[in-house]
Parts: C-alpha cells; sequence; structure tokens
C-alpha cells in the first residue's frame, strides 16, 4: 500500500473508532432513593414557561402546531423510561442548531435535569403531595369538610 493510502486508511480507522465510542457512551444514572417527580408540580411549569408560550407550543398554532402545555401533549414527545429517544428532551439539551428549543433561552440545568429524571422515572402522572397535602391526596382543608 502506498504510504498516502496508508495514513487515509488510519485516518478512517480512527474517526470511525472515535464515532463508535462516542455513539456508544451512555449516561445511567442509580435513581434509587430519589423522590418521585411529580409532573404537575415539577415538570408541567417547565414546559409552561419555556416552551408553551405564544407562537411556540402554546397550542394555538404557532411555528410546529405542536402543543406542549398538558401531560398528553408532553407525554406523545417523551419515551417513558428513555430520554434519550424521547424528542422534546432532545430539543432542550441541543447547544446549538435550529432544532435546539427554546431558541433564545436554554432550559436551565435544574430544570433539564429535572425532565430527565421524569422520563427515567416512567413519565407519570401521580398525585402531587404538597407540605398541604397528606399521602391520601385530600389537603387539611378537605379532610376538615368531610369530618363535618
Amino acid at each position: 500500500m502506498k504510504p498516502d493510502k496508508i495514513n487515509l486508511s488510519l485516518s478512517l480507522l480512527i474517526i470511525l473508532t472515535i464515532v463508535s465510542w462516542i455513539t456508544s457512551c451512555t449516561h445511567t444514572a442509580d435513581l434509587t432513593g430519589l423522590p418521585e417527580v411529580c409532573f404537575e408540580r415539577d415538570v408541567l411549569p417547565i414546559y409552561t414557561n419555556s416552551c408553551a408560550i405564544a407562537g411556540c407550543h402554546d397550542g394555538s398554532g404557532g411555528e410546529s402546531g405542536r402543543a406542549l402545555n398538558n401531560y398528553n401533549d408532553i407525554l406523545s414527545t417523551v419515551v417513558p423510561g428513555n430520554p434519550d429517544a424521547s424528542s422534546s428532551y432532545q430539543a432542550i439539551i441541543k447547544t446549538w442548531g435550529e432544532n435546539r428549543m427554546p431558541p433564545d433561552q436554554p432550559i436551565s440545568l435544574d430544570n433539564r435535569t429535572m425532565i430527565r429524571v421524569w422520563i427515567e422515572q416512567g413519565a407519570t402522572n401521580p398525585k402531587c403531595i404538597t407540605a398541604n397535602t397528606s399521602n391520601d391526596g385530600l389537603s387539611a382543608e378537605q379532610k376538615n369538610n368531610l369530618i363535618k
């Protein structure tokens, strides 16, 4: 083989090895012990304030025609348990390009992480437990009304 062909072959081999290594890299986290992310309390406000704004994904047609302002519409853009296969998650983690969302103001790392954990936990819509709500989903006021 000529030196030029050897260098080209070696260069291609190195490039293919690097591409293979990068694309095979997966990040898995141990979510054991983390509290369940509540869609309505933790995830929906992120989509509402960053994606479902006028002219974007608010359901009024917008540029894409895709609404991201409720559980079912957001769920249609994610693959429960797999953020890497979830189109809306992939759009919010892009750092450049036309598919980066939102295009002008990236979602914070904390909020992207919240969405990733929610997807990894199965992208469910559980009842939220707040400071004023017990495990049965009833607020203190609702319980008082039941007692009367």
